[in-house]
C-alpha cells in the first residue's frame, strides 16, 4: 500500500482541524491517549528486541556446546579454493 506524502498531509492537517474543534479537556485526554500509544508500542518493540538478543545468546551457546567442527569453516574455504585452482589448472577432471 502505498501512501503519498500528499495524502499523509492532507490527512494531517484535517485531523489538526477536527482535533482543535475539541475543548481542551478532551484534547488532553487525546493527547494523553496518543502518548501512552506510543509509549506502548516503544515498550513492545523493546521487549521484541530483547528477546532477540536473548535468543540469539542463547543459539550461540548451543553451538559453543556441539564444539569444534571438523573441517572448519576457514580450512574448508581453503579446501575449496584449492580445489577450484587445480581445476583451473587442468590438474584434476571431474
Amino acid at each position: 500500500m502505498t501512501v503519498s506524502t500528499q495524502t499523509v498531509t492532507t490527512d494531517y492537517d484535517q485531523a489538526l482541524t477536527i482535533i482543535r474543534r475539541l475543548d481542551r479537556n478532551t484534547q488532553a485526554r487525546l493527547v494523553a491517549q496518543v502518548v501512552q500509544d506510543l509509549a506502548s508500542e516503544y515498550d513492545a518493540t523493546l521487549r521484541r528486541s530483547h528477546e532477540a538478543w536473548t535468543r540469539l545468546a542463547e543459539l550461540r551457546e548451543e553451538f559453543r556446546q556441539l564444539g569444534p567442527v571438523s573441517p572448519s569453516v576457514s580450512e574448508q574455504l581453503d579446501l575449496d579454493r584449492q580445489h577450484r585452482a587445480d581445476l583451473l589448472e587442468g590438474k584434476i577432471h571431474e
